[in-house]
């Protein structure tokens, strides 16, 4: 219908009679208001129906439908903005929302890598409602305990998948950020000595001297109950809670040798600012 203007349906009209000089109205008759008037209001019935095209795009809506969308994405309607620029805020926000990527597209992404299904098995799970302490499922380091081996438990000594001990995961926000200390020689306190030689030490144990730097990776400190929902986990299988919220999630163990490969597939897929929950171990 991107053809609809002034006169379209009167052409159709028009191009519904009869062929032949006895079908030809006279300009201006009778039959021609008819037509006319006929063909008018076809017109713009078809160029409300035309509109419909727009009902859902903010920049090209009837502003009468623009309100509907701005209540839609949250957004108080001001007076002092002009009509262009309050098409521009919905629509920077509707389309803001449209490009965030996804559980799925990152699921997919670690599908096609293979970490998860048909691979290492890694499950993308968001932390969702009510949404669970992250601590608990990502931090928290435990122990599995040797049971007679008739108890099926599982968690038997002799069991392939029983482990003495698990280490606890971690949180994946950026890339790999260390922090840098510097390694003091000689034991005691550090303290400013002088260069004067009146000893082994001298100069060794002074504030300023030190041979080399140890790094240690930096932590994170799990935010506070209103941030928990814009965190994920990356681990295996998840168990729940009776009101539907996450208990636990199983650790998977991935290669060392692609735990860089993992981390760049996962922080190109997450929002900025969202975490990454990893229940992974290496080996």
């Amino acid at each position: 219908m991107s053809g609809i203007g002034p006169g379209f349906m009167r052409q159709v009209w028009d191009g519904l009679l009869p062929e032949g000089s006895a079908w030809n109205i006279a300009r201006g008759s009778d039959s021609d208001n008819l037509f006319a008037g006929i063909a008018g209001n076809d017109d713009t019935v078809l160029a409300d129906l035309d509109l419909l095209r727009y009902v859902r795009d903010p920049l090209r809506c009837p502003l009468a439908l623009l309100p509907d969308l701005e209540r839609e994405y949250g957004i108080t309607t001001s007076t002092a903005l002009t009509e262009a620029d309050r098409r521009a805020v919905v629509a920077a926000i509707k389309y803001k929302k449209g490009k965030l990527a996804s559980a799925a597209r990152l699921q997919k992404a670690l599908d096609l890598a293979g970490f998860g299904s048909g691979g290492y098995g890694l499950i993308v799970t968001p932390n969702g409602s009510p949404a669970s302490d992250p601590a608990a499922i990502v931090t928290t380091s435990y122990q599995l305990t040797a049971h007679a081996m008739g108890d099926g438990s599982g968690s038997c000594a002799g069991n392939a998948g029983a482990y003495a001990a698990q280490r606890a995961g971690y949180f994946l926000v950026n890339g790999d950020i260390y922090v840098l200390a510097p390694n003091y020689p000689g034991a005691g306190n550090i303290c400013a000595r002088a260069f004067d030689g009146s000893d082994s030490n001298s100069g060794v144990q002074c504030a300023g001297f030190y041979t080399t730097y140890s790094q240690y990776a930096n932590q994170y400190t799990v935010p506070v109950a209103a941030y928990w929902p814009l965190i994920f986990f990356v681990g295996g299988y998840v168990t729940r809670n009776g009101d539907g919220s996450i208990a636990s999630v199983a650790r998977v163990t991935i290669p060392a040798r692609r735990r860089q490969d993992l981390h760049r597939i996962i922080l190109q897929n997450k929002p900025l600012g969202i975490w990454a929950g990893m229940c992974v171990q290496y080996s």
